[in-house]
């Protein structure tokens, strides 16, 4: 009988160390995130911001940047990309107008796309992470629409928050 009791109580204390840790990870969650190869734990995170920016250059001039939060990036960009077309458009006469979705860089260029996370958590007050970043060249032989570089952006600003959602959103 006492050696059932003595089984009885060690299965009743592991159970209960068992549900102590759930219940401490539940009231304190460790979201622990990689850094420039450095593993930290940012502890309870209070909030979340995405920060992307798109740069277009030629020759090693920049063309076009647009910064803006990941939800908004595309329609950022739409509109600076309209303001080139217009500004374009005061030089040119009246049948020879450019339209944004016809419009195109007559030059090599090179769209680079990026993303960081800005946490405030309960170990970091403001900590950046590199969430995603994208470079891709283009010729000017092939013609890249306006159109095509505000597509890219959209495929780009919906794999980014895809990768974010699945992977490192501590805020339920």
């Amino acid at each position: 009988m006492k050696k059932n009791s003595v089984i009885a109580i060690g299965v009743l204390v592991l159970a209960g160390l068992i549900g102590a840790r759930d219940l401490y990870t539940t009231l304190y969650p460790q979201h622990v995130v990689n850094i420039n190869g450095n593993t930290l734990n940012l502890g309870q995170v209070y909030s979340q911001n995405l920060l992307s920016t798109v740069t277009i250059t030629a020759d090693g001039a920049t063309l076009l940047t647009a910064t803006s939060p990941l939800s908004t990036i595309v329609k950022q960009l739409t509109m600076k990309l309209q303001h080139d077309v217009n500004q374009g458009n005061r030089e040119l006469v009246s049948g020879e107008k450019m339209q944004l979705a016809t419009a195109y860089f007559n030059t090599n260029i090179v769209i680079h796309l990026s993303t960081v996370v800005m946490y405030n958590s309960q170990h970091y007050k403001a900590i950046s992470m590199p969430l995603e970043s994208v470079t891709v060249s283009y010729t000017a032989n092939n013609e890249l629409q306006f159109n095509d570089i505000i597509e890219l952006a959209q495929r780009y600003q919906n794999k980014t928050q895809e990768v974010f959602n699945n992977n490192y959103n501590f805020i339920d």
